[in-house]
């Protein structure tokens, strides 16, 4: 079986963001990913830590696609190896044409795996391209996939389903009828990435664009993800995150949930919401922002990623663990496993 793995900033989009002129997505003024160096970081360490866990599963052949000016990262790929010798197959790709070497990769492997930002609506792009090339995705249905692109659908998607998320409003071209409260209220990109562009509104609102004001809610960032199978999906031990960067809402850092109250709140709200999710045609890693208030009933669901977050860092250096719904122990490597084998 063979598995193509392409994380779209390492992995030869890295000039895609010239291509968005979409005034709320944060890259109007962004030409090259490279300009962002946390993400190129992030990145590489999650597709490299993708790399060594489909290497550990028998019968899988690696692809991957790294951008042409990556070549000491490419080295690093092709230098890891399986205990029976496999190493990845990696490709590499000119930034300026991404698409031709991805949709190759497409079209000759098993299953694809993206692992791209939501920016501009990049990550919808990618799936798109790859369904049209030919390809398999191992990730999310398409309505699963718009939730975790647009935040105003996700907004009105949790209102719905009665999943609690903050009050909000839409800005659009400079107005909107969202009341600013006491509390302080965020400006959002609607399809945003790992807090990027995330910051505090003020009065001088952007006077181009649709932007989603979202209100702040203060308390413990988490993130939960489940690995979907066949079966369902299956929740992974929940992560504080670290937040930081220009505004205070860039992620940094996860680190395990020790905290028995933390870890369980986090379960079941994660629960709720992957209970109402279209999940039926998924597979393949979703991974959920909370925000865990003063007591269980001020905890919200924040964002949903449609795609493997940064907390696979973690989450891959687990020997076992037991996932909320299952009572035996099981690790990443067995769940990934049953995702791409469809068991």
């Amino acid at each position: 079986m063979r598995v193509y793995l392409y994380e779209m900033v390492s992995g030869g989009g890295a000039l895609l963001p010239s291509k968005v002129n979409r005034h709320d997505s944060c890259l109007a003024e962004l030409d090259d990913f490279h300009q962002l160096p946390n993400l190129i970081f992030d990145g590489c360490l999650m597709l490299k830590q993708l790399v060594e866990i489909y290497l550990t599963m028998p019968e899988v052949e690696v692809w991957v696609s790294i951008d042409s000016r990556l070549t000491e990262f490419g080295k690093q790929l092709q230098d890891l190896a399986s205990v029976d010798g496999k190493s990845p197959v990696v490709l590499y790709a000119e930034p300026t044409t991404p698409w031709a070497v991805f949709e190759e990769c497409c079209r000759g492997a098993d299953w694809t795996q993206i692992v791209a930002p939501e920016l501009g609506r990049l990550l919808e792009d990618a799936a798109g391209r790859c369904v049209i090339a030919g390809g398999s995705l191992l990730g999310p249905e398409y309505k699963l996939l718009q939730l975790g692109v647009d935040k105003i659908r996700l907004h009105r998607w949790a209102e719905q389903h009665d999943v609690r998320m903050p009050s909000w409003g839409i800005l659009e071209n400079g107005e909107s009828e969202f009341v600013i409260a006491d509390s302080p209220t965020l400006l959002k990109p609607v399809c945003g990435t790992g807090g990027v562009g995330v910051q505090y509104a003020t009065e001088a609102f952007p006077e181009t664009g649709r932007w989603l004001l979202e209100e702040y809610v203060s308390g413990t960032s988490v993130s939960v993800a489940a690995m979907v199978t066949p079966k369902g999906p299956a929740l992974l031990p929940p992560c504080y995150q670290l937040l930081g960067g220009q505004h205070g809402f860039e992620y940094e850092s996860a680190s395990l949930i020790e905290d028995q109250e933390h870890r369980a709140r986090a379960w079941r709200l994660a629960d709720q919401v992957f209970s109402a999710c279209p999940l039926s045609e998924s597979r393949g890693w979703v991974g959920l922002d909370l925000i865990l208030g003063e007591h269980e009933d001020a905890d919200v669901l924040i964002e949903m990623n449609a795609r493997v977050t940064s907390t696979v860092e973690v989450i891959s250096q687990l020997d076992s663990f037991v996932p909320y719904q299952w009572n035996k122990s099981t690790n990443l490597t067995e769940l990934m496993l049953a995702a791409v084998a469809g068991n």
